[in-house]
């Protein structure tokens, strides 16, 4: 079962992702990242960087789409996380099952916008989540889980 949908521009990232799969019993990560997949070196980083019990699957867009099927049918508990708001919008529009985004930590960079203390949206990225929550996709910013859940859809 898919637990969390997470967009995070560090995908895996040591002590949030540990914080998230202790909460919600997380047995896999799936990054999804058209750059990790292509990427021998980071995609050893990655699996570096996830807790030693929970298996780990790095995927294109593309490829996670095609993969679906299975990964709806897996006996684990998933955290999918994208690396960027056009990733995510990609596979949205491709999936229609997604109810809610998680909003973990998109980097600051020039002309972007503030959401909150780890949330920099530039004008692209903003379209993107617009265009995610017009098809009524609840986003939210929540870096990690005892931290406060803020509503991303209203301020957009």
């Amino acid at each position: 079962m898919i637990k969390l949908f997470r967009i995070d521009h560090r995908l895996l990232h040591g002590q949030v992702i540990f914080a998230w799969c202790k909460i919600l019993q997380i047995t896999r990560i799936i990054v999804v990242d058209d750059e990790a997949a292509n990427d021998e070196f980071k995609k050893m980083t990655l699996s570096l960087t996830k807790p030693p019990e929970v298996k780990l699957n790095i995927f294109s867009v593309e490829e996670v789409l095609s993969k679906m099927g299975k990964i709806e049918s897996l006996n684990d508990n998933i955290m999918m996380i994208f690396g960027g708001t056009q990733t995510m919008l990609k596979f949205c529009e491709n999936y229609p099952n997604v109810k809610e985004i998680n909003y973990g930590g998109i980097a600051k960079k020039e002309g972007s916008k503030q959401f909150s203390n780890a949330i920099f949206l530039n004008e692209e990225e903003i379209e993107d989540s617009r265009k995610l929550k017009n098809m009524g996709i609840n986003l939210y910013m929540q870096q990690i889980p005892s931290s406060k859940r803020e509503d991303l859809n209203s301020k957009l």
